[in-house]
């Protein structure tokens, strides 16, 4: 879907200490995973508000006068131990800790997994589209994983996690960057890759215990085989990609970045640079492996990161990809507007270098 007046007007990220990757951590060593970011003694909710403090503060950065107020708010977190409690509004908490006031609108939750975020964008495009009475809407996203319940390193197949929140609020008015189109596609038939042959938990259950995405994962796979699966996979991510990329009638060699989801080198490789013919080179490789797959955050932590950094320029232009259980698949197509230079206080940290090849700017 081709998009006029739309915008992304604010952007925020925060991650916890970027902790080295043991030898001896059980992690597939094809994952190429350096490091992971660790947040310690704080919650899945606080980075999100801690990211969503820098998206307002680089949204009064491209703003005039009184700071727009987002008319609607929409919050993720894919893991149990992300989301505090039960019964409770996760998003409510976060507007009310940025000091959003009361007002027109909804906050609420939304949930396509690792998609949520860039599938967001596409949802929230629509909205705004559609709605007079909105004009800006905020995401957000915070996740928190940790042994015994969710190993940072050993929980899934070859696929490490990292802590962190992200914001994003986009609008009709100009700001940080454009965006061009967006695309999703859905394949529920995978739904059972991460429900394997677990059985439902009884509503009245106090059982929680430790996740177990790997065995998960491995019932499907010994069932239907790795192939189907990423035949499946091939199709999604494809179908979202030549949709955005035949809405604006622009070729890969178009684009300057291309930011997936944190994988590890070997998924990453098999996932997404196999089925879209794309090389490492113009993606996020070598910073998401320090750190980690953060759910829905990846795409939105490595555009701030490609912002604040200076990596990009007015002009280029920037795809997202997300992929979330499910499965679904959304593209994003950017063109970047304005690079502010208040963004460089809010790069994401890193360890070590992070482009993949030397490489000339691609305008």
């Amino acid at each position: 879907m081709l998009w006029r007046d739309l915008h992304i007007r604010g952007i925020g990220a925060a991650l916890g200490e970027l902790v080295p990757v043991p030898s001896e951590a059980g992690l597939d060593r094809r994952s190429g995973q350096r490091a992971v970011s660790v947040a310690r003694n704080t919650t899945g909710m606080d980075l999100a508000v801690r990211a969503g403090q820098a998206a307002l503060a680089s949204l009064a950065a491209v703003s005039e006068g009184a700071l727009p107020i987002p008319n609607a708010h929409f919050h993720a977190a894919i893991w149990r131990g992300s989301r505090g409690i039960d019964f409770w509004s996760r998003a409510s908490y976060v507007r009310a800790r940025l000091g959003l006031p009361a007002g027109p609108g909804i906050a609420t939750e939304i949930n396509a997994m690792s998609n949520s975020l860039v599938g967001g964008i596409d949802l929230a495009a629509r909205m705004i589209s559609g709605s007079d009475d909105i004009s800006h809407v905020l995401l957000t996203g915070g996740e928190t994983f940790g042994a015994p319940a969710f190993d940072h390193l050993t929980t899934d197949h070859g696929t490490a996690y990292g802590d962190g929140g992200s914001a994003l609020i986009l609008a009709r008015e100009p700001g940080l960057a454009r965006v061009l189109a967006t695309a999703s596609y859905t394949d529920p038939t995978l739904e059972q890759l991460h429900r394997g042959h677990s059985r439902f938990l009884p509503a009245g259950t106090t059982e929680v215990g430790v996740e177990h995405v790997r065995e998960r994962k491995t019932e499907y796979l010994r069932t239907v085989g790795t192939r189907s699966v990423h035949t499946r996979n091939a199709r999604g991510i494809r179908a979202v990609m030549n949709r955005v990329l035949d809405d604006t009638k622009l070729t890969l060699d178009d684009l300057a970045w291309v930011v997936l989801p944190h994988y590890g080198h070997h998924q990453l490789e098999t996932q997404c640079l196999q089925p879209l013919g794309l090389s490492d080179v113009v993606t996020l490789k070598h910073a998401g492996d320090q750190w980690g797959h953060v759910g829905p955050n990846d795409q939105i932590i490595g555009l701030t990161h490609l912002l604040a950094r200076r990596a990009v320029h007015a002009g280029d232009r920037v795809a997202l990809i997300g992929i979330g259980i499910g499965m679904t698949w959304t593209a994003v197509l950017l063109q970047i507007d304005n690079v502010p230079d208040s963004l460089r206080r809010n790069a994401p940290p890193l360890r070590w270098p992070w482009r993949s090849a030397p490489r000339h700017h691609i305008g």
